[in-house]
Formats: structure tokens, sequence, C-alpha cells
């Protein structure tokens, strides 16, 4: 997976989901799960439904993917280290 959500998208949706996820626990239950899902989007940096449509918010160099069925490596600490300041 290949980041599509950039840093200004995901202070949005961090903050979109607390504040879903608050209403979820006061009101109706799915506004939780829905803030959860736009929760998770933001801490993974990759939305599914980006993905789909093509869009993405990344910057170019925040774009390399991970590889998460290897042994971490000084690269994999480089561009995680780039995808998290």
């Amino acid at each position: 997976m290949t980041c599509n959500v950039g840093k200004i998208d995901r202070i949005i949706r961090v903050v979109a989901g607390l504040v879903f996820m608050a209403l979820g626990a006061g009101w109706w239950n799915g506004f939780y799960w829905i803030g959860a899902v736009v929760f998770l989007t933001a801490v993974m940096a990759w939305c599914p439904v980006t993905a789909m449509l093509g869009i993405s918010t990344c910057k170019e160099e925040e774009r390399e993917a991970i590889p998460a069925d290897t042994v971490s490596t000084d690269k994999d600490k480089l561009i995680r280290d780039r995808r998290f300041k």
C-alpha cells in the first residue's frame, strides 16, 4: 500500500473521526463506526475509497510504500521517519 492521504487530510480525518465517535457515544451508534473508519484511514495514511477513485493528497515524497512482509531495514526506518514526522 502506498500513502494516498496527505498530512492536512490526515489531521482533518483525525478530528472528524473523533467528533463522529463522540457523537456515536451520545446519539446514534452508527456515528461511532463511521468515526472509527475515518480515524483508521488517517492512522494508516491510506483510504480504499480514494484509492479506487485514483485520488491522492500525498506529496510525492510521502508516497513510498512501506513493505509489510520484510524485516525492518535502515531504508524502512527512513521511510517511516519521513512519513510520520
